[in-house]
């Protein structure tokens, strides 16, 4: 089969999965900067209540995202994302539809429940060749950040219009036009034959990049509860006018991460790149914590953009990596226990980030944050390596093609 098509082939199917996943994201980012506010008026409403509320969807996320990896392992990818995917639309008609805190709650649970971020990646994975994949991740990783910075402006213009029922709708929505999506994925594709896949996988490196992306999104999300304030606050730069920073910024970062990935993913080196990701995170967050107001708007920009291009990098050299390492056989189930803990992070980064931000403000909760990425990236130059190398089948799969 040419090149030329499979490539293109690859690209559609990447292109696909991220729509699916971008339209579930952005009916759940454009809830949050608006629900604190627009729930008060509920029975049953409390400050507790309403951090419930938001943070109980990435618990059940977390829980179920191993179960529905292994279902996809024995069902097939396509029923379950269509499954997960209905889950999620039920869930937001309840929440649409709740007149108290608890059915709410009730509902963003039942959201949650359609688990399937780790599904996805291993549909991506199946699908496509080893030394493609980052770029593949690299798109579904790019769909949810675009979902993101749409959200942003989007948000509460919409949420003046619709009110919070409304917004919950709108996620119903979203949730039935991914389904459509999967519908449109092709039926007659092979999975990738890939070297070593029946031998039994090594569970290390599995675990080693489950923690990574638990520490990648318990930052990203400490980040994202500790900047808006601060740029409010200190740079008094209103909420309606902050995708003026994370637009541009992001976008610079896909411009340097496509090539970059290219580049990585033909020689299959990614596990070399994770320690610098990790590093670049930590330098621009230490310097914003340190230099606090005296960068300017466009110093700050300059620090986004690095953090984003270590995100980014991260986010698709790690989906990437584990695929190969966990082998075609059960790679539904790792990948479940991945996304599981890329959620906990994601819950615990908001937990200390608002602890932080509340008890000791917003330079220390920064400078804690870059410090934990500094240490990890230490650890994983000592020990990722020396983990891929150490058992010959796992040589195999990192470098052969």
């Amino acid at each position: 089969m040419p090149t030329d098509y499979i490539q293109s082939r690859e690209v559609r199917l990447a292109l696909t999965l991220a729509g699916v996943i971008a339209l579930r994201m952005l009916g759940l980012f454009m809830i949050l900067p608006v629900f604190m506010i627009l729930a008060k008026d509920l029975p049953g409403f409390t400050p507790l209540s309403g951090g419930l509320a938001i943070g109980i969807y990435g618990l059940t996320q977390a829980a179920l995202q191993q179960p529905f990896g292994w279902l996809s392992d024995r069902w097939g990818r396509r029923p379950v994302l269509l499954m997960g995917l209905f889950l999620f639309a039920a869930g937001g008609a309840l929440a649409a539809l709740a007149e108290s805190m608890p059915l709410l709650i009730a509902g963003r649970a039942l959201q949650g429940c359609g688990a399937i971020a780790g599904v996805a990646m291993a549909f991506a994975a199946d699908f496509t060749r080893p030394q493609r994949r980052s770029i593949s991740m690299a798109i579904i990783g790019i769909g949810i950040g675009g979902a993101f910075l749409l959200s942003m402006m989007l948000s509460v213009p919409l949420a003046m219009v619709l009110g919070l029922e409304g917004l919950f709708w709108l996620t119903v929505i979203f949730a039935l036009a991914g389904v459509l999506l999967v519908l449109t994925l092709p039926r007659n594709l092979s999975p990738v034959s890939e070297p070593g896949t029946a031998a039994k996988v090594d569970m290390k490196p599995v675990w080693l990049l489950a923690l990574s992306v638990f520490l990648l999104h318990a930052v990203m999300t400490l980040l994202f509860v500790v900047l808006p304030p601060l740029l409010v606050g200190s740079y008094e730069f209103v909420l309606a006018e902050h995708w003026k920073i994370y637009v541009p910024t992001m976008l610079v970062s896909v411009l340097i991460v496509f090539p970059l990935l290219r580049k990585v993913g033909q020689s299959l080196a990614e596990h070399r790149l994770m320690p610098w990701a990790f590093f670049a995170l930590a330098a621009s967050m230490a310097a914003m914590g340190l230099m606090d107001t005296g960068l300017g708007l466009v110093g700050l920009g300059v620090l986004m953009t690095v953090y984003f291009l270590g995100f980014n990098l991260l986010e698709a050299a790690m989906p990437a990596l584990l695929a190969r390492v966990s082998g075609s056989r059960g790679r539904g189930r790792r990948m479940g226990v991945y996304s599981s803990l890329q959620f906990l992070g994601a819950f615990a980064g908001g937990l200390s980030g608002g602890w932080l931000l509340g008890s000791f403000g917003s330079g220390t909760a920064l400078l804690a944050a870059a410090g934990t990425c500094v240490v990890w990236g230490i650890l994983l130059k000592l020990i990722l390596s020396r983990i891929l190398h150490q058992s010959p089948q796992l040589v195999t799969k990192v470098t052969e093609v």
